[in-house]
């Protein structure tokens, strides 16, 4: 049966089964996109904040020399410091809370006076004891300490060194060095 293209049947047909092209709505950006941009900026807020948390809460250790000569710290930063106690300068105050005493290196050079305010308790302070402090020195060269550690070396040390120590301590001559001898261990 031939068509007539005149035929508004036809007409109507052809309408329905030809393909129509039909416009799509232009948009900047396809949902793909704009789900990463928002990952992104997500994971960009998260960085930030762990740099500025961690940023404020690490503390940089330096020898009680490098600090003492630094010059004062600012107020948003605290400096980490590592030394002994000077002999006979330790204070107590008499409420219990503050304490006065002075630092220096291991070489004995540079000290530097501390002050801490703070809960003392059994605090165990002897010349070989390291004394770590979390602070800021001030304009007036005394550091102020928030956080006092002491970390008693006897805990650390095997038993020649205790002895050499207790040696030191009462003023005998040091025991000669150990060393086990390599044929007296059983096989």
């Amino acid at each position: 049966m031939p068509t007539d293209s005149n035929d508004p049947k036809t007409q109507i047909e052809d309408e329905i089964f030809l393909p129509k092209t039909i416009a799509k709505p232009a948009t900047l950006f396809s949902p793909r996109v704009k789900l990463g941009v928002v990952f992104s900026l997500i994971a960009a807020g998260l960085i930030y904040f762990a740099f500025t948390a961690f940023g404020s809460a690490t503390v940089e250790f330096s020898k009680v020399a490098d600090v003492a000569t630094a010059g004062p710290t600012n107020e948003d930063r605290q400096v980490g410091v590592i030394g002994k106690l000077v002999q006979n300068s330790y204070v107590r105050s008499a409420d219990g809370v503050t304490a006065n005493f002075a630092l220096v290196d291991e070489d004995g050079s540079t000290p530097m006076q501390v002050k801490y305010s703070g809960e003392i308790g059994q605090v165990f302070f002897n010349d070989h004891s390291e004394i770590i402090l979390k602070g800021r020195l001030l304009p007036d060269q005394v550091f102020e300490a928030d956080v006092l550690t002491v970390r008693c070396p006897s805990k650390y040390l095997t038993e020649q060194e205790r002895a050499e120590i207790e040696a030191q301590d009462s003023g005998q001559p040091l025991p000669p060095p150990y060393q086990p001898d390599y044929f007296d261990k059983s096989t």
